[in-house]
């Protein structure tokens, strides 16, 4: 069932008893419990802990150098 034909029906039915769903409605919503609070994820800094391991190194790219020695 689509929200619109749900409005349509709740439209159709009288006024106590529309009262009625949308009180039952907020009983849910208020017994349903708080959302939780999330803590940011603190991700590691790989570029500082690679300056850490290898210093001001740079490393030559292994894949290029494959490429360069075997053409197709």
């Amino acid at each position: 069932m689509s929200v619109v034909e749900l409005i349509k029906q709740l439209k159709a039915l009288p006024a106590r008893e529309r009262e009625k769903v949308f009180l039952a409605i907020l009983a849910l919503d208020q017994e349903s419990p708080a959302p939780r609070v999330t803590k940011r994820v603190k991700w590691p800094d790989i570029e500082a802990r690679a300056k850490r391991i290898f210093g001001d190194r740079v490393l030559p790219n292994l894949v290029l150098l494959e490429r360069e020695e075997n053409p197709f």
